[in-house]
């Protein structure tokens, strides 16, 4: 069985909690929408270069929403090309 840790918070909430014992009050959850998904369509791998703080901003999206960074990319993707022809 693998333990998942919870990330820390921009407040520290649990870095205060586990050092100091105070109680966690946590930060609200920002709503991603779901993506719409299609039949199932063939996958292309696809790589990217992204600057370190670009990186950390998606590293801290995914923990905070508790969504993987693939996942975060594709909506985002998908978002931007709504209005491609195919």
């Amino acid at each position: 069985m693998t333990k998942k840790h919870k990330p820390l918070d921009d407040d520290d909430n649990l870095a205060k909690q586990f050092v100091f014992g105070e109680p966690v009050t946590p930060a609200p959850k920002k709503k991603i929408p779901e993506l719409e998904t299609a039949p199932k369509e063939a996958t292309v791998r696809f790589t990217i270069d992204l600057s370190e703080s670009m990186h950390r901003k998606l590293s801290i999206l995914a923990a905070k929403t508790g969504r993987k960074k693939a996942e975060i990319v594709r909506m985002l993707l998908d978002e931007a090309l709504q209005d491609v022809d195919q």
